[in-house]
């Protein structure tokens, strides 16, 4: 008898009428599989109103007490779909993260899973109960309640399905799978049938927003499938997220963009500058202060991309050149200034007008001539490219926002055509 496990967001559950949908959909894969657990979000925007609530209150309020607050949202899901299930004659169970047994670090509002203790939901189990479990919350070894972050929920889905040993994790959401690229930009993006974890975990990092990237690193880690489905469209099987032996070899499977960027430029000015240290002069290198600057970035936990050191010996101004997201934008500048003089007093460009386009595939390295060929697609359109970077399965291109549509729909003419594969998928 297989078990699985399921995840609904807030789409699926924003209102009562949706819930009495999701538990009829609960309720037909209970008739097949007698061993199953549901992982809930919020009810619809519930987060962002109680974000709003405790900006009302104190607009610096204290990370723990909001952890406390958004961790209601998810409880008032969880029980109102056991209540929806129990109507339906059916045995339910409701469990808050702390209860389902989900220990996770003490970075309140960003914390990570260590364990999931899973005695209760096993005795829930072995009772033929289904186990209803709020996503995105967890505790500390201490008892105090934690939240994952947003798309938390996904990542408690894919904890729980490993910890359970689910033969898979499906995530039903607002959409139908995964597709070469986001289908409200692009009429002709298609639906792939598979794909796989690395592919899946760098799109998501590249601004795919179907899945939460960290529930797909778990998910690869832990092997576990996933299918991502539709809560509107319940007998379509979506797409299915597995190890490269099972998906499909795309040369280029899809194409992610990520509107919120910034890109900075810092020309700098001095290579070698002195600064006054109590009686004694300092000699600072700007590598020394580059070198101090992403340190900086990685201890206050922001993550830059896209990063170019141009400083030859015989350029008059070295440039040192990365991307960072919107909501670190003034972070980073701060820090910039408070190194200013170890930086080599550097001109800096802030340029907030553009958007990272990211091709993914595992055949990208494999292929020779691509990158070029990806260039020459957007040379011939007409659109200038502002920074180029290539890893194994991924070509990131910078361009100016007013580009965006134009770049894409040419790049996924020229490679994201390609006939439907038939994998193996599993039952629903």
């Amino acid at each position: 008898m297989p078990r699985i496990v399921q995840k609904f967001g807030g789409t699926s559950v924003k209102d009562v009428e949706h819930i009495h949908k999701v538990a009829k959909i609960i309720a037909a894969t209970y008739e097949k599989n007698k061993e199953l657990a549901v992982v809930v979000s919020a009810m619809g925007h519930t987060t962002d109103k109680l974000i709003d609530l405790a900006k009302q209150i104190n607009n610096d309020f204290n990370p723990r007490e909001l952890d406390v607050l958004l961790a209601t949202g998810e409880q008032v899901s969880i029980s109102l779909l056991t209540m929806a299930l129990q109507s339906l004659g059916l045995k339910a169970k409701s469990f808050t993260g702390a209860q389902a047994g989900i220990i996770t670090d003490s970075k309140h509002g960003y914390s990570s899973i260590l364990e999931v203790r899973t005695s209760s939901i096993e005795k829930s189990l072995a009772e033929g109960e289904i186990a209803v479990v709020a996503g995105f919350q967890g505790i500390t070894e201490s008892g105090a309640i934690t939240t994952i972050g947003r798309g938390g929920s996904d990542t408690t889905a894919v904890a729980l399905a490993a910890a359970l040993k689910a033969e898979w994790c499906d995530i039903y959401t607002d959409v139908n799978g995964v597709y070469t690229t986001d289908p409200r930009n692009l009429s002709s993006a298609r639906r792939l049938a598979a794909i796989s974890y690395e592919e899946m975990l760098e799109l998501a990092a590249s601004g795919a927003q179907v899945l939460n990237a960290r529930s797909v690193e778990l998910a690869m880690n832990m092997q576990v499938p996933v299918r991502l489905r539709s809560t509107f469209e319940p007998d379509d099987i979506g797409t299915l997220i597995t190890n490269k032996m099972s998906a499909p070899s795309y040369t280029v499977c899809g194409i992610a963009c990520d509107t919120n960027q910034v890109s900075f430029n810092l020309k700098i000015r001095k290579r070698v500058n002195k600064k006054t240290t109590g009686n004694n002069n300092v000699e600072l290198h700007y590598l020394d202060g580059v070198s101090k600057l992403l340190n900086r970035f990685q201890k206050l936990g922001i993550h830059i991309d896209m990063v170019t050191l141009l400083g030859k010996d015989d350029e008059s101004a070295p440039e040192l050149s990365f991307t960072a997201h919107k909501q670190s934008a003034n972070k980073v500048y701060a820090e910039i200034q408070m190194l200013n003089q170890d930086l080599g007093e550097p001109d800096v460009a802030v340029d907030s007008e553009i958007v990272k386009i990211s091709v993914v595939g595992n055949g990208l390295s494999a292929r020779r001539g691509l990158v070029s060929a990806i260039f020459d697609v957007l040379s011939e359109a007409s659109v200038p490219v502002k920074m180029l970077s290539t890893g194994d399965i991924k070509v990131t291109a910078l361009v100016h926002q007013n580009y965006k549509d134009k770049a894409i729909e040419e790049i996924h003419e020229r490679f994201c055509v390609y006939p439907p594969t038939d994998v193996r998928v599993f039952a629903s």
